[in-house]
Order: C-alpha cells, then sequence, then structure tokens
C-alpha cells in the first residue's frame, strides 16, 4: 500500500468516508506510491496483517483483507464514523477453517465454453448474523436492520430487529406450523412513545424463512450464476427455488457454503424483500434461543 497513505488522508481529515467494506486483490498486485488526485481512491494490496488509521480510527485488517478507501468532497463527520463502523464490523474474521472452502470452478462462470450447472450444496445453516433488509410492495416501504439467529436443529428463527422509531423482537417456532405454511410468531415491540412493550402471538407467513442444510437441494434449486453482494469480496452464488411451492426465493451462498442473504418477491401485493448479511457467524454454539431457556 503507499507508503504515504496517512498523509494522503490527513490531507482531508474530515471528508474520509467508506465506499466499499473489503476487497480481495491479487497476490501480485502493486499499489500506486503516490498520493492520487482529489478526488481520489486509495486502494491498499493485500495486508500480511496491518493497520490502517483513519481520523483517529484504526482498522486490524486480516492477511487476506484489503480496504478500500474513497475520499468525497464533503461527508458529515458522524455519517463517516458510522460507515467506520460498518466496516469494522462487516470486517470481521470469517469463523469458516480455510479447509472447507473451495474457489468456484470455471465451469459456473456464465457464457463459458465449458460451463456446466452445479448441483445446489448443503449449506452451514446453524448461524447468527446482523442483517440488513428492505421490504417494499404496493401500500409500504420498509427498511430495517438487526440480528437474525437461524437453527434449524431447535427449529427457530430469531430476529431482533430496529427501524424507523421501534424496536422489536421475533421468535418464530417452525416446530409449529399451520398447513398452509403460517408459522407460530412471539412478536415483542418496543414504541419509542410507550414505556411498556407490547407483546403478540400469532401465526404469520416469516419474512424470515428458516433455511436447514438442505434446502438447496430439497428445492431442487437452480443455479442463477455468480453474482455480487454487499459486504462480500468474492462473487457468490445465486441459488433459485420456488420456497413451499409458492415464492419465489433467491438464496446467495458464498464459496464456503455460508449463506450471505436472500431475496424473494410474492405477485398478490407485488412485494419484494431483499436482506443482506454481514458479521456472520456459523455455529450452534451461541444459538440459544430465549424461547428454549
Amino acid at each position: 500500500m503507499p507508503s504515504n497513505l496517512g498523509g494522503c488522508l490527513a490531507r482531508y481529515p474530515r471528508t474520509v468516508s467508506i465506499e466499499r467494506t473489503y476487497l480481495y486483490l491479487p497476490r501480485r498486485a502493486k499499489p500506486s506510491q503516490a498520493c492520487p488526485k482529489y478526488p481520489m481512491e486509495v486502494q491498499s494490496s493485500r495486508l500480511s496483517p496491518s493497520q490502517v488509521f483513519l481520523d483517529n480510527y484504526h482498522f486490524h485488517l486480516s492477511s487476506r483483507k484489503s480496504l478500500t478507501v474513497t475520499i468525497t468532497s464533503t461527508t458529515n463527520k458522524k455519517i463517516m464514523q458510522f460507515f467506520q463502523l460498518l466496516v469494522i464490523l462487516a470486517a470481521s474474521a470469517w469463523p469458516v477453517s480455510a479447509a472447507s472452502c473451495h474457489p468456484f470452478p470455471p465451469s459456473v462462470i456464465e457464457f463459458s465454453a465449458g460451463f456446466q450447472q452445479p448441483n445446489p450444496p448443503r449449506i452451514q445453516a446453524e448461524y447468527q448474523t446482523n442483517f440488513l433488509q428492505h421490504k417494499w410492495n404496493q401500500n409500504l416501504s420498509h427498511i430495517t436492520t438487526g440480528f437474525i439467529k437461524n437453527s434449524p436443529s431447535q427449529n427457530f428463527v430469531r430476529a431482533d430487529e430496529a427501524y424507523d422509531g421501534g424496536l422489536a423482537s421475533s421468535l418464530f417456532n417452525y416446530a409449529n406450523t399451520t398447513d398452509d405454511g403460517l408459522v407460530d410468531n412471539i412478536l415483542t415491540t418496543y414504541d419509542s412513545q410507550s414505556s411498556t412493550p407490547t407483546v403478540w402471538q400469532g401465526f404469520v407467513n416469516s419474512n424470515f424463512p428458516l433455511f436447514p442444510e438442505d434446502i438447496l437441494i430439497t428445492y431442487g434449486a437452480a443455479f442463477g450464476g455468480l453474482v455480487r453482494r454487499r459486504f462480500n469480496a468474492d462473487l457468490v452464488a445465486a441459488w433459485d427455488i420456488m420456497y413451499q411451492g409458492l415464492i419465489p426465493v433467491t438464496v446467495y451462498v458464498n464459496h464456503c457454503n455460508v449463506m450471505v442473504g436472500q431475496d424473494y418477491f410474492s405477485p398478490v401485493l407485488r412485494t419484494r424483500v431483499v436482506t443482506e448479511y454481514f458479521n456472520i457467524e456459523v455455529g450452534s454454539k451461541s444459538l440459544v434461543s430465549r424461547y428454549h431457556e
């Protein structure tokens, strides 16, 4: 990386924003040694490991990660700090052994002469993750962020989320479902105008499906190609299924078979839901729901 990166950034100490979280660069990448012209983009080569200091904040990056920083003309300092925090979260070490991860083969690249549709993989289904979600239809636009726990072994999904003016915690008990696919849901909400929570229980069509490890195999998923997703340095695989035989869902899986997000749509109200994961932890040790305590 440029030896004078700190000096480059010091020229614009209050105008640093984060455009992307991290990216992989070729082992032989040769970074520029001079400060790019303003406005500028500074890219580091593979770090081994290193620290980058931005406005009294530092990011410790693993040996396989590097950081892209964009200098803009006017960026509010509070917004800058928020995005710096997102980068710290998104650049957390991937808790999957490198030995269990294999690069996508050339045969899955669209329009390549040797293309062959791969078989759907088993995903690492016990996980917890931060998420961003945007749901919209002809009646609403709803953006939320929070934390998901997905545990097929315990038949539950728990989603804690924050949105405009409120907090909510939903426990979806997939051990108790109806014949038409509705799920038992305990919803606890906290409104900014109230000092006490509201608790509701009933059967719902969940925005947070339970994803067992064989879901792509069971539904005969069609390979949707390699695509870019936010918070992921590399391309990820898109897999298309008809969830419950009714709802078109695209599941995004990285080269370690870790799910990194999912999208779906429903034609009745022209509904679309985009869900993106970051800061993912795989494994069942910490997946304990209050429902099962």
